[in-house]
């Protein structure tokens, strides 16, 4: 009867869907968001802006040596001829010279290598007859990339949770910390209560110790009032913020902002410092709530939700946070890894039409966009990643040759956990089996040495989620009656 379940299950489902998912979802989201982020490029040359949109990717295609296209381009060419299974990219893109347009064109900018039974892919949708025709296994389950004729896994990434709260006690204090991530950027926050009550906030940039209050009063809760209004009403709570307020020697807004301006543009005048620090607040303060300056007063009420938690750890009110829970834990799937990756190559491809546009303005040649796009500043860095293994972050490993050696070991490539833990030390809990693992990861599967523990297999019959927008729930609670209590 088991059996009978266990091939149910497996009957109509692909054991690389998951990354599959993943991959075409990159394809119908990331791709536009990435160039929405980078949507106006403009040079040092004055009066000239180029503006970016509709970025397409198509199947796979190949051009001959003679420079003759062909569209048709099968997986099995590419291992054969040891070339790389790539669709060519366009973007559009509009060059204009004191607000008018001077040329417009749709430009291939580069290759991107497509997965393998993606929508992209030719293998698509294609019945197990037709697959044998081109050369292929019908069995074969997909979810990998060819790149110069070999075969490559990405191995799915484990990392901490983005933008969640967790707590930690050490010897200096019970720490609140969350990782905010917005885009490539990720902005670690740490809020510190001592075991005096006293409590200190740090993040990117900002000054090493500065206090809870004084950025309160940088991001526009200005009255006692209004600070302690935004936390609960427990005596713990209160006790500890009575003590803060007297111990804080900052009356005004501004001066709260020159404390932090002073240290991130030390020796400017005022006027430069003040706004130094508006732009260090905006850009790397929890940036994931936003980057604007409407956002300032919600980080404020958020930085009161963190040091809620801090304290309520300090008197026992509340436990501390496991890192090693798998709730606290993220899997980066082969979507997610190629979003980092083009990321980073898409930021170098407009740095790089910005040298250009100068290059060009400076020897007095004619702009237009044909001169100024070098395709290959995207293909390259994706290239060379996939080729090597070596991705964004200093990771090393994430791509790396799919075994054939039996049915079996394709399977566990594409299963592969990797942590981001560094694999010198010893004693981790990381290594240990968590309870938080059952029906998850596979207990026994993993490397002797070093990798023990840190590289793990995935259960075959565990599925990884693709990343979902908050959107459609916060639209169902509104229809709900649900409101944002104004404080």
């Amino acid at each position: 009867m088991a059996w009978d379940i266990i091939d149910s299950y497996f009957k109509n489902r692909n054991i690389a869907q998951m990354e599959i998912d993943s991959f075409d979802q990159f394809i119908d989201q990331k791709l536009n968001d990435i160039v929405k982020e980078n949507e106006s490029i403009v040079p040092k040359i004055e009066e000239v802006r180029i503006e970016l949109s509709n970025i397409e990717v198509d199947k796979p295609k190949i051009i001959e040596a003679d420079g003759s296209p062909r569209d048709e381009f099968t997986p099995m060419e590419a291992r054969l001829r040891n070339r790389t299974y790539a669709g060519p990219l366009y973007l559009t893109m509009r060059l204009y010279r004191r607000d008018v347009e001077q040329d417009a064109r749709r430009t291939y900018i580069g290759d991107l290598p497509i997965m393998l039974k993606s929508k992209l892919c030719w293998l698509n949708g294609k019945t197990p007859e037709e697959l044998i025709e081109m050369g292929e296994d019908p069995k074969d389950f997909g979810g990998y990339f060819i790149v110069n004729g070999s075969e490559k896994a990405l191995m799915t990434q484990e990392v901490l949770s983005s933008d969640r709260v967790l707590i930690s006690e050490g010897e200096k204090g019970v720490v609140a910390e969350v990782i905010s991530t917005r885009g490539a950027f990720k902005g670690r926050v740490r809020l510190l209560r001592t075991p005096e009550g006293l409590m200190y906030a740090s993040f990117p940039t900002s000054p090493k110790k500065l206090p809870l209050f004084s950025l309160f009063k940088a991001l526009g809760l200005k009255t006692k009032k209004e600070v302690f209004d935004a936390f609960p009403e427990e005596k713990e709570v209160q006790n500890d913020l009575l003590l803060n307020w007297e111990e804080c020697d900052i009356n005004t807004e501004e001066e709260a902002l020159d404390k932090i301006g002073k240290f991130v543009a030390p020796g400017q005048v005022i006027d430069y410092r003040l706004r130094r620090a508006k732009e260090v607040i905006d850009g790397f303060l929890l940036p994931h709530i936003g980057q604007d300056e409407p956002a300032r007063l919600a980080k404020a009420y958020y930085l009161a939700m963190m040091a809620t938690k801090a304290i309520e750890r300090s008197y026992g009110l509340r436990g501390k946070d496991d890192k090693d829970h798998y709730a606290n834990k993220r899997l980066e799937l082969s979507g997610k890894l190629m979003e980092h990756l083009f990321r980073y190559s898409f930021k170098y491809f407009v740095k790089d039409i910005r040298f250009q546009i100068d290059r060009t303005v400076t020897r007095r040649r004619k702009l237009n966009i044909s001169t100024i796009v070098r395709p290959g500043a995207v293909s390259e860095r994706i290239k060379f990643a996939m080729s090597t293994g070596n991705w964004i972050g200093r990771s090393t490993g994430v791509a790396k040759f799919m075994d054939r050696v039996n049915y079996l070991a394709p399977l566990t490539d594409l299963r592969k956990v990797k942590s981001q833990l560094s694999k010198t030390r010893e004693l981790y809990e990381a290594r240990d089996v968590h309870g938080t693992h059952w029906g998850r990861l596979d207990p026994v599967e993993t490397p002797d040495g070093p990798q023990c523990g840190l590289v793990k297999n995935l259960c075959f019959m565990a599925e990884v989620t693709t990343e979902a927008s908050e959107n459609p729930v916060e639209d169902f609670l509104h229809k709900q009656g649900v409101r944002l209590k104004k404080l």
